[in-house]
């Protein structure tokens, strides 16, 4: 990488942090791209050099959010030794981060003002399917392990995901235990169902 490739992506990484504190501060309608050049002292012209718009900044923001995610629960799942701890794991991670995370409102509200936006909608659809895919690998390795019974990984990933992003929506008033606890349940219930032994025998 040359100095001006250098510099450029320098300059890149001073507007989105700029930007990532302003939207945290001020939250995502409320922030203008004036108010990212007055706080970097990039001009609105290079800001629109490295970012087509807002809507494309603050994707990239997120963009940078879901990396560190996954980067902090590549760390975490070391400390699981079976697919079932990783898929509770997995679960509590995304708790945590959620909850505890200053850009999730602001996201909540950004996909509320956008959701009418097909680009916006694609981008949320991408990493879903980031997700789905992740989740996938993990489910079909513990189907080949023998920890699972053989199965359908994709529709279980589908199944998995949908129950995370699914729950993420109805627990905005619980509190951290609440919320922890109703994913251990959710995953418990994916896992082993709510069948009695009689009762799934009569559907074999």
């Amino acid at each position: 990488m040359n100095k001006k490739q250098t510099k450029s992506m320098l300059t890149k990484k001073k507007i989105a942090d700029a930007a990532k504190h302003l939207f945290i501060q001020k939250g995502y309608t409320a922030t203008s791209i004036e108010n990212i050049s007055d706080a970097t002292g990039v001009s609105k012209g290079n800001i629109y050099y490295h970012f087509e718009n807002k809507e494309g900044l603050f994707i990239y923001v997120l963009d940078e959010w879901e990396k560190e995610w996954m980067e902090q629960w590549e760390e975490q799942k070391k400390q699981y030794s079976s697919t079932t701890e990783q898929l509770h794991g997995i679960a509590k991670h995304f708790v945590i981060n959620d909850y505890n995370h200053p850009l999730t409102n602001v996201a909540d509200e950004f996909f509320s003002h956008e959701n009418s936006n097909t680009l916006i909608q694609n981008q949320l659809y991408k990493t879903i399917n980031t997700r789905i895919s992740y989740s996938q690998k993990l489910l079909s390795e513990g189907i080949a392990s023998g920890e699972f019974k053989t199965d359908d990984s994709l529709l279980l990933a589908k199944i998995f995901d949908t129950l995370l992003y699914g729950l993420n929506n109805i627990c905005r008033d619980l509190n951290m235990k609440e919320t922890l606890d109703l994913y251990a349940k959710a995953i418990d219930t994916f896992l082993y169902g709510i069948a009695s032994d009689d009762s799934a025998h009569s559907h074999d």
